[in-house]
């Protein structure tokens, strides 16, 4: 009888090589990749799991927001009244009629003064005499702005004066002039005598004290008068000046308090 072949022990065969997947090396890449997305996955769940309060906050947000943009790009039939990003342009047809707010921003500010300006007695006497000739139309409350400086500049371009829209002294003397509807050049001395201007009797002191006046202001630099003792507009006017730089009752007259309060400026310097 022949032999018989000797058969290999357990010890002694080969491992039986591993079927390759079908599709080779591509086939493999896939398996790999999906693999990999599953185990993301899993991954992904475990930590939304972990915290649930706040993925579900962030998903709500994500969800409100996309339906507020989607409303505001591609559901408006118009334009919004106050959109947050301008997307499409408005033109007058296009928008929406407000009667109200239209109204509001059509109608012109009225025009005034400047409230943080400190209010002065000239420029209150000024406004008051302005008011009654129609050149001032806003409140009479001697500040100066917009209101005083048009009112100014109108009288002075009626009147052929320079125009400088500044509220001093000799622009007062014009002023009351134009009310009196007399012709007094505002450079001369104080030598005119205002129609209906007191006597010397009248002014507690007669002539001498407004002698003493009109020199005291002169010395003090408030005006260049002559000291004639007539009390003439530039005069009055020169007064009210120094009046209102002293803060005393703006009145324009001669009287023994002006006199000690130049005769006390005088003493001091």
């Amino acid at each position: 009888m022949p032999a018989r072949k000797p058969t290999p022990s357990a010890k002694t065969r080969k491992p039986a090589a591993r079927r390759k997947p079908r599709g080779g090396l591509a086939g493999t890449i896939a398996l790999g990749i999906l693999r990999a997305s599953l185990a993301g996955l899993m991954t992904g769940a475990r930590i939304v799991a972990a915290r649930p309060a706040l993925f579900g906050g962030i998903a709500v947000f994500s969800i409100s927001a996309g339906l507020v943009a989607d409303n505001a790009l591609n559901r408006q039939a118009g334009p919004h009244r106050h959109p947050m990003l301008v997307t499409r342009d408005v033109s007058p047809a296009a928008a929406p009629a407000s009667g109200v707010r239209t109204a509001e921003k059509s109608a012109p500010r009225p025009i005034g003064n400047d409230p943080r300006i400190v209010a002065f007695p000239l420029v209150r006497e000024v406004q008051a005499l302005l008011a009654e000739q129609g050149y001032y139309k806003a409140e009479v409350d001697g500040r100066a702005g917009q209101a005083t400086d048009m009112a100014i500049r109108a009288f002075q371009t009626e009147r052929g004066l320079r125009v400088d829209g500044m509220a001093t002294p000799l622009l007062l003397t014009q002023i009351r002039a134009a009310g009196h509807a007399e012709e007094i050049d505002p450079t001369q001395v104080a030598s005119l005598e205002a129609a209906g201007t007191a006597s010397d009797a009248s002014v507690g002191g007669g002539s001498d004290l407004v002698r003493q006046i009109q020199a005291g202001l002169a010395d003090a630099r408030v005006a260049d008068l002559k000291p004639d003792g007539i009390l003439g507009e530039r005069t009055k006017a020169a007064i009210r000046t120094f009046q209102a730089l002293e803060s005393l009752d703006v009145t324009g007259e001669p009287s023994q308090e002006v006199l000690d309060r130049l005769r006390s400026l005088s003493a001091a310097n």
